[in-house]
Order: C-alpha cells, then sequence, then structure tokens
C-alpha cells in the first residue's frame, strides 16, 4: 500500500494509546493509516525523525483566536501550527451575536482546526480591550438567545463564563454561575468556568460543575484559589477532580503561579489538561506557548508522558473527540507533532516572579496536518 506521508524512526509518545517507543507513523488520505516499527511501505514523502518524539497533534484547550476585528486575540496559523498544535480550542471570545462571524472569517478559513466554547455575554470579550468586564451589565447576558445559538450551532463544544472580578463584578457572579448551569444543563452541553480572580468562594463556583465542566485557571494565585491558608488543596477541589471535572491550566502567564502548582503537585493533584489563554501579551506578562507551558510541566516534575497526556487524549477526552483528536491510531485525524528535547539551561515563570529552572524545553521540529506536511505560506 503507497501512503501519503511516513515518518520513519522517531520515538512514538502516545499516552492514550499506551504507545511509548520507536514506530513509524504512515498516513493517508487525511488520517493516520499504520503505526508499527519498520513499516515496509513507500509514500509520497518519507521524513527521517530519528531521535525525535512524535506525538498525536497537540491540543490546545483554552485560547482565543477570533482575530478579525479583536485587538486582543491571535492567529492561530501563526501561533499554534508552527509549535505542533493541530486544533486550537477558543474559549469564548464570541457570544450569541457575534459567533456567526467567528465561524466564518476564522474558523472556516483557518487551516488549524478552530473549535470553540461560545461566551455567556452577548458580543463575548469584545469588551475586554476597552476595560470594561463583558457582564458589568447584566442585561448582556441573555439566556435564551444563548440557547438558541447553541442549537443553531451543534458544533459549539459549550458555554464558557468567566467568574472574575473584573468580568461580572461581584454582584452579577452567582446569577451568570447559574444562568450558564441552567443553559448547559438544558443544552445537554458542557461548562467551561474562568475562577482566576473569582470575587466568590471557589467552592461555590465548583460545587455547580458537573463532570466533564471544565474549571479553567486551575492554578491561579488569587484570592479564593485551590489552597487554603496553610498551602494545602481545598477538599472541593479534590472531589471535584474525583467526580471528573477537568482541571485546566490556562497559563495566560497572570492566570498561573508556580509556587501553587508546585504545591498541588506535591500533594497529588496534577492538572487533567495543559493549556495556554493565548492572546496577544500585554506588558507584565510572561506568556508561553503550549510547548513553552509543557516544558513549564516538566521542569515541575510532571513526568512526560502525563504532559503529552495533558495536550492530545486528555483535551480531545475533554471535547468529546476521544479516539479522533489526540491519537495516533489507524483512522483517527492525521494530525502529529515532531518535537525534540532541548538540553540546556531555561527559565520559566508567572507574571508573580516566582521562577523555574528547566534542563530541557520542548522545540518543534515539523507539524502534520490533515496526513501532509504542513509549511508555511
Amino acid at each position: 500500500m503507497d501512503f501519503d506521508l511516513i515518518l520513519r524512526g522517531g520515538t512514538v509518545v502516545d499516552p492514550g494509546q499506551g504507545v511509548e517507543g520507536p514506530c513509524d507513523v504512515a498516513f493517508a488520505n487525511g488520517r493516520v493509516a499504520a503505526v508499527a516499527p519498520d513499516l515496509s511501505v513507500t509514500a509520497t514523502e518519507a521524513i527521517d525523525v530519528t531521535g525525535k518524539l512524535v506525538t498525536p497533534g497537540l491540543i490546545d484547550l483554552h485560547g482565543h483566536f477570533f482575530h478579525r476585528g479583536q485587538p486582543l486575540f491571535v492567529d492561530p496559523d501563526e501561533l499554534c501550527l508552527p509549535g505542533g498544535v493541530t486544533t486550537a480550542v477558543d474559549a469564548g471570545s464570541s457570544g450569541w451575536a457575534t459567533y456567526a462571524g467567528f465561524r466564518e472569517y476564522v474558523i472556516q478559513r483557518a487551516e488549524t482546526r478552530v473549535l470553540a466554547f461560545l461566551h455567556l455575554a452577548t458580543t463575548g470579550l469584545a469588551t475586554v480591550a476597552a476595560g470594561v468586564g463583558e457582564l458589568e451589565d447584566f442585561r448582556f447576558a441573555q439566556e435564551e438567545r444563548t440557547r438558541d445559538a447553541l442549537r443553531r450551532f451543534p458544533e459549539l463544544l459549550g458555554l464558557k463564563v468567566r467568574i472574575q472580578r473584573a468580568a461580572t463584578g461581584e454582584a452579577n457572579a452567582l446569577p451568570a454561575l447559574d444562568m450558564a448551569r441552567r443553559i448547559c444543563d438544558e443544552a445537554g452541553t458542557r461548562l467551561m468556568v474562568h475562577i482566576s480572580g473569582t470575587p466568590i468562594p471557589l467552592e461555590a463556583i465548583l460545587e455547580r460543575l458537573r463532570p466533564g465542566d471544565i474549571a479553567t485557571h486551575i492554578f491561579n494565585g488569587h484570592e479564593h484559589g485551590i489552597l487554603d491558608g496553610a498551602g494545602q488543596v481545598l477538599p472541593a477541589v479534590r472531589d471535584a477532580a474525583a467526580r471528573g471535572v477537568i482541571l485546566d491550566v490556562a497559563h495566560a502567564g497572570v492566570h498561573f503561579d508556580v509556587e501553587v502548582a508546585r504545591a498541588a503537585l506535591a500533594q497529588g493533584l496534577p492538572p487533567t489538561t495543559l493549556s495556554t489563554d493565548m492572546v496577544r501579551p500585554a506588558v507584565a506578562r510572561r506568556m508561553y506557548d503550549l510547548l513553552g507551558v509543557m516544558s513549564t510541566f516538566l521542569a515541575l516534575g510532571l513526568p512526560l508522558p502525563e504532559v503529552i497526556r495533558a495536550v492530545t487524549e486528555a483535551p480531545a477526552r475533554a471535547i468529546g473527540q476521544a479516539g479522533k483528536l489526540g491519537a495516533l491510531v489507524p483512522g483517527a485525524c492525521g494530525d502529529a507533532a515532531v518535537l525534540a528535547l532541548e538540553e540546556g539551561d531555561f527559565t520559566f515563570g508567572d507574571a508573580a516572579g516566582h521562577d523555574i529552572k528547566a534542563a530541557q524545553r520542548f522545540v518543534p521540529v515539523l507539524t502534520v496536518r490533515a496526513g501532509r506536511r504542513w509549511r508555511r505560506r
């Protein structure tokens, strides 16, 4: 059998399939076609990746990609595909009044696979660049129109709401969360909640989350975080993890604290997923792309297979795409990342000024998208 592309000689790391070792990976018709050591096949293009890691295409579960007309947001083809990220999940950049434009002008035109959560706020995050919280005025939370958008656009992954003082103020925090909960329950979809800088106790948020919902910015260092006054993980956080709530990093610089993450890992609470909360970096932010976030957690002691799981199998499962995305198995979407582990003296940190030293970091080698080697246009 002839294939379109074959990657030869790499070390495949696919935790979802329990694979970690030397394998060739072949692609045909936009999908993974074969994974095995020393495949005796021919291909239109064969690439020697000996000494490199071969993983499923990486998934960034939290970024902001509605870049046409929104100055804070990024072009996924510029910032995702070069780093092995083949699936970019937009975390509520658009609301019911703006999603159709996002869909037409970004999602349908991008080479990157872009999937999206709808924001509870009518215009999504359009007001944030002007320093105005999207739900400070609760007239922008329109329950029936949001329900209608979820019905009209079934590809939407779910609903996003920011329970942050700068987004809702204090008065609108619980009403917004409860409205989002009602909508998701009626629609039978998942809820993603921003929990960094919340004006209400974290327990009040977590008790409203169901299995499969996402608590994003889980390792933030702000008020009402995951640690108690003695630095111990709150029981409510452990309970949420145990019942299947997704604990998502969404670094963003300002929503990640190295010391909170270090404490959580030491107490046996790893994140479910690693993500970036990618936006155009503001002054004083220490933001990283997904490979930088992965390198940070490798330096914090998360084992390499679990780092890879948190950007492949785990986010694919979180968005209902297990076995289709985030996997190198015949029939899965033909996406892959080829990475190297560079040795050196590196520093990763957060906006609070905490640093961690690293002896290794992930660097991109090449990206496979839909069964073909991706090349920058």
